[in-house]
């Protein structure tokens, strides 16, 4: 040992600050997070482009909203209908756009749970649930909507896009932070470490 660190009662050299050359020191793990969702979103966009998906993926996906939505109305009773991406009964009909199938919300859940730096076997329960979570929810929406046009017409366009817009970005954002306390607590840990 050096008289330099006999003098100041040290056994080790001192430690290189953090954040230096050697990385970027613990502000490393939020950079990769932020720059893993970043892409992911933009390819997710950019998939979104692709001409196939405008025409038969995506109306289908609203065609299957629909159908769902005009099912579970039917239980109490509304006599809906679902043709392609319309719902209709008697008293109102709603149209489900782009938009309107919740993939936007999904998709920005999906990228926050697979840029977060857990383990994959975190990540799996995390995004089957909360996709679901989310779809119900979708359906809860349209639902929603199809019964303030009926009830409350003047307030549609507010609470579709005022209201449940922002308020679907909000969901989605909240239960990713669910999912990332859970993902990050002690006890997960443990277990990850253990399997």
């Amino acid at each position: 040992m050096s008289e330099r660190y006999r003098e100041t009662g040290r056994n080790n050299p001192p430690e290189r600050p953090r954040g230096s050359a050697a990385g970027m020191g613990p502000k490393r793990p939020i950079f990769v997070f932020v720059g893993s969702f970043v892409v992911l979103m933009a390819v997710f966009y950019a998939v979104t482009f692709i001409p196939y998906l405008n025409k038969k993926v995506l109306p289908g996906l609203q065609a299957v909203n629909a159908k769902a939505s005009a099912a579970i109305m039917n239980v109490f009773g509304e006599g809906a209908t679902a043709s392609d991406t319309t719902i209709a009964s008697k008293r109102y009909s709603v149209n489900i756009a782009h938009g309107c199938d919740a993939i936007e919300p999904i998709a920005l859940f999906i990228a926050a749970v697979l840029a977060f730096p857990s383990r994959f076997r975190a990540k799996l329960p995390g995004l089957l649930i909360g996709v679901l979570v989310l779809t119900a929810m979708n359906l809860v929406r349209i639902i929603s909507l199809f019964y303030v046009g009926i009830y409350w017409q003047t307030a549609f366009d507010t609470m579709h896009e005022d209201v449940w817009q922002p308020a679907f970005i909000v969901l989605s954002l909240f239960f990713w932070v669910v999912w990332a306390l859970w993902a990050t607590k002690p006890g997960a840990r443990l277990v990850h470490a253990v399997t």
